[in-house]
This record gives structure tokens, C-alpha cells and sequence, in this order.
């Protein structure tokens, strides 16, 4: 049996999954420089040049746990980014099933959009 990733409701399932576990790889890539942000917006020694970053990594390092101190609160990202990213590739391929649209449809509007942006045709 052949599944085509966003078409029939097993390629469907297939693609909001992935989209979903790419939801958790990214959340888990990105919450350590996102927490060191956040607690930088929320510290009182701003600059205005900028925050300085480093005091916050070497408290982080320096508490009971220490490199684990970059996760906490990655359970609730994860699972916020699992549900986001995964109904974004569902509702995608959903809507582009709904419309017809396949890839070749795709190929050629970015074509186009590449051949304007090059000059090669006069739209004007």
C-alpha cells in the first residue's frame, strides 16, 4: 500500500506527526537561547546597548542541576509546539487536498515568482 504524505487520511496522520515531532525537536533546540532571553528581558540590569547574557548562563550552570537548568519549562514548550507545528502540516496539506493543488501547481507559481524577481518577464 503506498502513502503519499498529505493525501488520504493515513498521509494526513503522517504528516501532522511529523510536523509534530519536528514541534518537539525545535522546542527542544531552541528553549535554552529563549530562556536565556527571557530572563534577560526580565532582569533589571538591561543596558542600552543590550543584556549581557553571561552572568545569566553561569547562574544557570552554577545551580543545583546545571546544564539540565536550560530545560526547565520544556515539557510545556514541547508539548504548546507538538500541537502548533503539527495542525500547521495537517491544516497545510488538508487545505491543499481541499483546493486541488499539487506539486506541480507549486512548481510553477514559484517559477514564476523566480522569473519576475529575475527580470525575465515584463508583468508591468
Amino acid at each position: 500500500m503506498d502513502v503519499q504524505v498529505g493525501v488520504g487520511p493515513l498521509g494526513l496522520t503522517v504528516s501532522a506527526l511529523s510536523g509534530a515531532l519536528s514541534g518537539i525537536v525545535g522546542a527542544a533546540i531552541s528553549h535554552p537561547a529563549d530562556l536565556i532571553l527571557t530572563l534577560a528581558s526580565n532582569s533589571s540590569s538591561e543596558s542600552e546597548k543590550g543584556f549581557d547574557w553571561k552572568p545569566i548562563v553561569k547562574e544557570l550552570l552554577e545551580k543545583d542541576g546545571g546544564i539540565i537548568n536550560f530545560y526547565v519549562g520544556l515539557p510545556a514548550r514541547a508539548t504548546f509546539f507538538f500541537f502548533v507545528i503539527g495542525l500547521q502540516f495537517f491544516f497545510y496539506d488538508y487545505v491543499k487536498n481541499l483546493f486541488g493543488v499539487g506539486t506541480d501547481d507549486l512548481n510553477l507559481v514559484l517559477d514564476v515568482f523566480y522569473a519576475v524577481r529575475k527580470g525575465l518577464t515584463d508583468l508591468y
